[in-house]
């Protein structure tokens, strides 16, 4: 679980800033050095000028694809899955479709977000596929247990392979003879004669079975069956990308603020760290990169827990084919999932934790009083206050990160 207590450290690091600079003058800046790299402005044309104020605190949130699934959307999934869960164990039968539809959305978003992130470092907290294990384990439940319970193996093979009668020879008494004196001594002549026998068109045992092809159980284990093999399939890609990401140094990752633009340089946080601002005037707020400390331990998770939960998942498979649905184990019934049932919510509640936790701190790295520096003919220094963008930050980074390949359809049509 190291990479349990990675997270929690990491996310508890915003507590723990000390040395926050009260005031611009703290700061050790060389006068002579320009603000950025890219900016012919010196710090001393910066604080030649009184330091103006904002009219009011402003909020930092994260850009495109920095963000983890809103809490709000975590307490809706696990409102879905709970009760699945349970009935799942105690009646499975009545679940199916729901098991199913449930999958398939889980499947679409973590596509979806694959596609529209391409796998980049600083987006892991939009397309970790730690999401997947719940229904990993809800698709081999309903494909073994439909298999065993409508004898599916069994009856696909005799339709594939049915068969064959092998011709059986059968005494014929002759007439003639079967009239003579019935002595014990006298000879009998006996001819053959082959006989077909007509095979039965059903087979013993699955009489009570509905038709194989043109019953719903069928179709529901070869979706199952589908939806498994492509969570493998998601699984395995999202663990390809993480581990190479996890090898490289910490990304640098986007936020935006209202008060960096219009014509801001460069903001000069309390840590006296200074963060160059990327001008984007079609989004109405202006960026800075700072170093993805959570992004890098997401990743570290994604790497761990995804191997993790792959393992759970190839061992609830394998009790689930070998072992028969009526055993017990201390009263309780063996033949479910339990490995990716338990840890498929225990992730839930993780994702859940951690969205709110980050709706309610700034990343590590940055402090609320910040100064920015602007350029709009006149060099002017202001002085502001960030604060966190809450539950509307957070669903604008997931949802702008997941449907960024949408283009003008999700976006609009500015964003040609």
């Amino acid at each position: 679980m190291t990479w349990m207590w990675t997270l929690i450290v990491f996310s508890l690091l915003p507590f723990f800033n000390a040395c926050i600079a009260a005031s611009l003058d703290l700061c050790p800046l060389s006068l002579n050095d320009t603000v950025t790299t890219s900016s012919n402005i010196t710090w001393a044309q910066a604080v030649d000028q009184p330091i103006s104020q904002f009219d009011g605190p402003s909020y930092l949130r994260p850009d495109i694809g920095g963000a983890l699934v809103p809490w709000v959307y975590s307490i809706v999934i696990l409102l879905i899955h709970i009760p699945l869960v349970i009935i799942r164990v105690v009646k499975w039968e009545s679940v199916q479709t729901c098991c199913l539809m449930a999958t398939v959305l889980t499947i679409g978003v973590t596509a979806q977000a694959f596609a529209s992130t391409k796998f980049r470092a600083d987006k892991i907290l939009t397309w970790t596929p730690l999401l997947l294990v719940i229904d990993a384990g809800s698709m081999a439940q309903v494909l073994f247990l439909i298999a065993e319970d409508y004898e599916l193996p069994t009856r696909l093979r005799h339709a594939i392979m049915p068969a064959r009668a092998t011709p059986s020879e059968e005494p014929i008494l002759n007439d003639e003879e079967a009239g003579k004196s019935g002595d014990a001594d006298e000879l009998v002549c006996i001819t053959t004669r082959t006989v077909n026998p007509t095979t039965s068109t059903t087979t013993p045992g699955i009489s009570n079975h509905p038709p194989l092809f043109t019953s719903k159980p069928l179709y529901i284990a070869f979706v199952s069956a589908l939806l498994l093999i492509s969570i493998f399939a998601l699984q395995l890609l999202g663990l390809h990308h993480a581990v190479n990401a996890a090898k490289q140094s910490a990304p640098s990752v986007s936020w935006c603020s209202p008060i960096f633009q219009p014509f801001g340089v460069a903001v000069l946080d309390g840590n006296c760290h200074v963060w160059p601002i990327l001008q984007t005037f079609t989004k109405g707020v202006g960026c800075i990169l700072i170093p993805g400390t959570q992004q890098m331990a997401w990743l570290q998770a994604t790497v761990a827990g995804t191997g993790l939960s792959i393992a759970l998942e190839l061992t609830d498979i394998c009790i689930l084919a070998t072992v028969h649905s009526g055993t017990r184990w201390r009263g309780v019934k063996m033949r479910r999932p339990w490995f990716t049932m338990f840890s498929g919510v225990a992730v839930l509640g993780l994702i859940l934790v951690f969205g709110v936790v980050y709706s309610t701190i700034l990343p590590p790295g940055i402090s609320e009083k910040v100064w920015v520096v602007t350029d709009a003919g006149t060099v002017t220094v202001y002085e502001g206050t960030l604060g966190t963008a809450g539950l509307r930050g957070a669903m604008i980074g997931w949802n702008d990160g997941v449907f960024q390949a949408w283009g003008t359809t999700y976006f609009g049509s500015w964003a040609v």
